[in-house]
């Protein structure tokens, strides 16, 4: 679903939308248009992410209503722990959407501060790549950039050995086998692929989701600014 289709799938759930095509909009439009809600995406590929414009917004508006919808299992695969996550956040994977009537009652629930675990699948138990932590999380996304052991040693200020280290006690915590650093390389960037898809490129909505019945967004005012 592009950002127009999503536009349109929520203004037939009664929202009033408005939608931009960059962090740097999305402020402008909020300034201007005083949403009640937004919808980010997190990876917006170089520059702010979406919790920084999140950040930045909920200066101004405490009491702006958020929902991430996004391809990343949790908020680890940009730097970030669930803890640090603002109050009252949804959080939704966009392969979840399959479900009927998620979308619109995410944004429901954080309109009206009623946010439950089923609008927090970062928290969820089965999300990819549970297992690892956030350092391996960390060097797996930079191998799945193209990134050396070399260059990741450099930006981490650790040594290629280490590097080398986090990779195998990622595989092994995810259960899969080592054969030598080139495979091994292989494999960490594949399931870094899997569980995220590729770092810091567009993204675009995909969604199966319908509106359940009885529910009327009517008068919400949301923003939406999702590549």
């Amino acid at each position: 679903m592009t950002r127009g289709m999503l536009a349109e799938h929520l203004e037939q759930a009664g929202f009033i939308v408005f939608t931009a095509e960059s962090a740097a909009v999305a402020r402008v439009s909020c300034r201007d248009h005083d949403p009640d809600g937004v919808v980010l995406d997190i990876d917006l590929g170089f520059g702010p992410t979406g919790f920084d414009l999140a950040d930045s917004l909920r200066i101004d508006r405490p009491d702006l209503g958020i929902l991430f919808l996004t391809n990343l299992p949790d908020p680890r695969f940009v730097g970030r722990e669930s803890g640090s996550m603002l109050s009252g956040v949804g959080y939704l994977r966009k392969e979840n959407l399959v479900q009927r009537g998620l979308l619109v009652d995410a944004l429901d629930a954080v309109l009206r501060g009623r946010v439950k675990a089923e609008h927090r699948n970062d928290r969820d138990l089965d999300r990819p790549l549970r297992m690892l932590s956030g350092s391996q999380v960390s060097v797996l996304r930079m191998v799945a950039l193209g990134l050396s052991n070399q260059q990741i040693s450099d930006a981490r200020g650790t040594s290629p050995r280490a590097v080398q280290g986090i990779i195998s006690r990622a595989l092994l915590a995810i259960g899969l086998p080592e054969d030598g650093e080139g495979a091994a390389r292989v494999v960490a960037a594949r399931q870094y692929i899997l569980a995220a898809g590729l770092p810091l490129s567009d993204r675009q909505v995909t969604s199966g989701s319908g509106v359940p019945e009885g529910y009327s967004g009517e008068n919400e005012r949301l923003f939406a600014p999702v590549p």
